[in-house]
């Protein structure tokens, strides 16, 4: 039987998407794009491009009139890509599946001449292994304090590298294997301007991976079966990959489909957002309503939310009673809910311990954390209470972004990487990026982006 390693590399390299899944894949690339764009105008982002050497002869970056090394660039739009918490989301997985395969493409050399149809193949493949790689660990993996998106990422990125550069099986393979040995990330992070620096080190140890094994490093056949990186990265749950654990068929893409991002923040705040937002809604409640909160969680739900009393912006993107709160005080969840001046206010501070997040004792009936049912309650100060159950994860194939919020998210995005970006001027950009399938070089259309990005006028 073949190992996990030779498994995947065949997939990589023989693997015909189709055009459904590129279709899905084009709205995983327009809105990664689109909050990569608005990540790099984040102080976390700058900082970086200011800590990293510029090259004469690199990968142009989209905000400053800057290129860099191919890894460096890599790491640098993974970052801007995570920096808001606003790219998509494979519960399957819980990670973040499209931002490192898409950040090491757009770094490769020689980008700007890839064929639009390559592109969206390379991303769909390489979201393809990352997330069924995840599910053979299973929750373990990131119960053991992992960041699954910067322990996967770097396969998911090497196999897009790998299809782009035309490795064949065996140099896929390594790879992979050098892949293995790449991975590293942990949630203790999360809340940090490090957490999103997991997704641009992914992306560019992705990238090297695949250049090293264009070079002829060898690695060992085998790294991800056979006490390799599955039992060392499940502590020991897992350690073959199962021979019914299919590639492709159907991609994760197709079912159960990747989570896009209504809000920018973290994912498991999602359902409790909906939640209050109806409430607030449906019920014309205010934040002066309210004496308190509660919200009831599937097991293992609040894990990722380290920052219940945040005091900045990017401690909020983790915060249970801050998105209660905001969503009252607000009625609304946006880019600019997440800015340290909005968190910092004192009438929402106030508020934050009114709010308890309770876990169930029971994992999910279908093992997937994902699909479990989030309830919202809000004790009035009449004496009342009222309570909302969301089910269907927001954004998902059941409860699917539009194309209208994918093209208004799109839009929002460019005008907080560029304020005062004309509309008309961004709706133009996402109209051409959805002939990205048929486009012969991606380089002309990702020049207007960068030139709108930039306040450029040619």
């Amino acid at each position: 039987m073949q190992g996990a390693t030779a498994r995947i590399a065949d997939f990589v390299t023989s693997a015909d998407p189709g055009e459904a899944v590129r279709a899905l894949a084009l709205d995983g690339v327009l809105d990664t794009l689109a909050v990569t764009l608005a990540g790099g105008a984040e102080p976390g982002a700058r900082r970086l491009a200011a800590a990293l050497e510029p090259a004469e002869r690199g990968i142009a970056s989209f905000w400053q009139p800057r290129a860099y090394r191919p890894e460096d660039a890599a790491l640098l739009f993974g970052m801007a890509g995570h920096m808001l918490d606003y790219d998509d989301v494979s519960m399957a997985s819980v990670c973040h599946p499209t931002v490192p395969a898409l950040s090491a493409c757009l770094a490769l050399p020689g980008r700007d001449a890839l064929p639009g149809r390559a592109l969206l193949d390379a991303v769909a493949i390489g979201s393809e292994v990352m997330i069924r790689l995840g599910e053979v660990m299973g929750f373990r993996h990131y119960d053991l304090g992992f960041h699954a998106t910067a322990t996967l990422g770097p396969f998911g990125a090497a196999a897009a590298c790998a299809r782009l550069r035309g490795l064949d099986r065996h140099q896929t393979a390594q790879a992979l294997s050098i892949a293995a040995s790449l991975a590293s990330g942990l949630r203790r992070n999360f809340g940090s301007m490090v957490k999103s620096l997991h997704a641009g080190v992914a992306a560019a140890n992705g990238l090297k991976a695949a250049r090293l094994a264009a070079a002829g490093i060898v690695a060992a056949t085998e790294a991800i079966d056979d006490r390799g990186f599955l039992h060392a990265y499940s502590g020991g749950a897992a350690d073959r990959w199962p021979d019914d654990h299919r590639l492709g068929q159907p991609y994760v893409l197709e079912h159960p489909g990747f989570e896009r991002k209504r809000y920018p923040c973290c994912y498991m705040l999602h359902k409790m957002i909906e939640a209050t937002l109806f409430l607030a809604r449906e019920e014309t409640l205010t934040l002066a309503d309210l004496a308190r909160a509660r919200v009831d969680m599937p097991l293992g739900g609040t894990q990722p939310l380290n920052h219940p009393f945040p005091k900045a912006g990017l401690n909020a993107l983790f915060s249970g009673p801050y998105a209660v709160i905001a969503s009252l005080a607000d009625r609304r969840i946006d880019l600019k809910s997440f800015t340290d001046a909005a968190v910092q206010r004192p009438e929402l501070q106030a508020r934050l311990r009114d709010v308890t997040l309770l876990e169930g004792t029971l994992p999910p009936g279908d093992g997937e954390l994902g699909n479990a049912p989030v309830t919202v309650t809000l004790e009035l100060r009449d004496g009342t209470s009222r309570s909302r159950t969301v089910h269907a994860p927001p954004g998902s194939l059941r409860d699917p972004i539009t194309p209208e919020q994918l093209a208004v998210k799109w839009v929002d995005c460019l005008e907080h990487a560029a304020p005062g970006m004309p509309v008309g001027k961004a709706r133009q950009l996402f109209e051409q990026g959805l002939g990205l399938a048929s486009m012969p070089a991606i380089g002309p259309w990702l020049m207007a982006v960068t030139d709108a990005t930039r306040g450029a006028v040619r």
